[in-house]
């Protein structure tokens, strides 16, 4: 039923007049006494007629029918008002209130109601399908020149396989592994070789983010419900992956409070937004990573026990590259291709060199070996990089040289001599680099009287 807000038109009249508006109307007087709502209205909404006609816009707010109203805002203004809503139907709406005047008092307030919840759709849609291009784009590059992964030992060749073949169920996966080790690597394969490898990877480092931010970042919130939030909202990156996948690195860096809402979205399959109380259906695919010990951090209540279990159902070790030394000359074709082509440039590492290479331990990894050899190809003015020329940090050619001082077969020579040779060298290498004997000390990891007591032996000294 509709109240006529007018002596001069009849109830039927307005109500055909407002009922051939394609968006909803709302009419108040200056109090908020409901006067009119059309058929848009409702159907937009989904608030009935008879819910809010003849009553008080402040009544009706209050109890929870309409979540706010821009009426009053109308009136204390005496100007137009516009805001964006999510109404009781789930649907995003503009509201638009102007006021109407007689003698020169506000005497209505009528409200139009524009439902722009396709264009949220869309606008949500094309991020998406950019966010794939980009993905996809940078899947590429990545790819461009290498058909499969550098895997020649049987440590890592086993941790891909188990990767794909839990790819192809929903199992959470947790990866575990040094910093530098390829755990993201194993992820997109993982992704890659599942039935959601046509949908989005999203990656967040959970040490990486501010503890404020990486909650919105994961879960969302609606406008306002913090000081600098958007107006409109953030979708998280629960719902941005929602039939992807979200790999979350560094899990054991996640502040306790989230990790029971992590809990929460394993277990109900559901997120709810910051600000909101309703909960928002996802399918998402979830892999987990640390180079810590959860098992450990379970013990000292600095990680929660039934994440654990709930994230600890496959697990996938990737392996230290000093437990997969196999894969380094191949590894090293791979980078030295990879940025001859990136630099434009057509250089290659000499074989002394890549020996030096395959001894050293690469505390940083995978990640330390290419860094090492990006900084030699830019920094070398030779096309053939030589163990003299490349300019490597001591502790990496250091042990090189002793080693390829004692390795001659054809030497009659003891186990003491191999040994002091192999000492004098490194000392000698030393004595290049340092200035006290302390610091010797710590890079050879011996005690100071020790590297005196050497250096007296081998006549070396110090530089001033």
């Amino acid at each position: 039923m509709i109240h006529s807000p007018s002596t001069h038109l009849t109830t039927e009249a307005w109500e055909h007049i407002i009922n051939t508006f394609q968006n909803g109307i709302y009419i108040t007087n200056a109090e908020g006494l409901t006067l009119a709502v059309n058929s848009a209205y409702e159907k937009i909404t989904g608030i009935s007629a008879q819910q809010v006609i003849g009553r008080y816009i402040d009544d009706i707010v209050r109890e929870g029918i309409l979540s706010t109203s821009i009426t009053k805002d109308v009136v204390a203004t005496g100007q137009e008002v516009i805001r964006e809503q999510r109404v009781q139907s789930g649907k995003y709406v503009v509201l638009r209130g102007v006021p109407i005047y007689k003698e020169n008092q506000i005497d209505l307030v009528v409200t139009s109601v524009q439902d722009i919840t396709v264009i949220n759709r869309l606008q949500t849609e094309l991020s998406h399908s950019r966010a794939l291009a980009t993905q996809y784009k940078e899947r590429l590059t990545e790819l461009e020149g290498s058909d499969t992964f550098v895997a020649e030992s049987t440590e890592f060749r086993a941790a891909i396989a188990l990767a794909q073949r839990v790819a192809k169920v929903g199992s959470t996966v947790l990866i575990l592994g040094e910093s530098g080790t390829g755990k993201e690597v194993l992820a997109r394969e993982i992704h890659e070789k599942s039935p959601r490898h046509d949908q989005l990877f999203l990656k967040i480092n959970c040490g990486a983010i501010p503890e404020n931010l990486l909650e919105a970042e994961l879960f969302g919130y609606e406008g306002g419900a913090f000081t600098g939030a958007k107006r409109n909202g953030h979708v998280g990156l629960f719902e941005e992956a929602s039939n992807g996948t979200l790999f979350l690195d560094e899990i054991g860096d996640m502040p306790l409070h989230l990790q029971v809402k992590l809990l929460r979205v394993l277990q109900e399959r559901t997120v709810t937004r910051i600000g909101s109380t309703k909960a928002i259906s996802v399918n998402t695919r979830v892999i987990a990573a640390t180079n810590q010990d959860l098992e450990q951090m379970v013990k000292e209540k600095k990680f929660r026990e039934d994440l654990y279990y709930r994230l600890n159902i496959v697990v996938i070790k990737s392996p230290p590259l000093r437990e997969r030394k196999k894969d380094i000359p191949g590894l090293i074709h791979f980078f030295v291709r990879k940025l001859n082509e990136k630099y434009e440039l057509n250089k290659q590492l000499a074989p002394e060199l890549i020996g030096a290479f395959m001894e050293y331990d690469w505390p940083g990894n995978v990640r330390e070996l290419e860094n090492m050899i990006e900084r030699i190809l830019v920094t070398s003015s030779e096309d053939v990089i030589s163990l003299e020329n490349a300019h490597l940090p001591w502790i990496i050619v250091g042990p090189s040289l002793s080693a390829q001082e004692v390795a001659r077969p054809f030497e009659e020579i003891t186990l003491k001599e191999a040994f002091d040779r192999v000492e004098r060298q490194m000392l000698q290498e030393a004595v290049k680099r340092f200035h006290t004997t302390y610091q010797v000390a710590e890079a050879l990891q011996i005690s100071q009287p020790s590297v005196s007591r050497k250096l007296k032996k081998y006549g070396l000294t110090l530089k001033k």
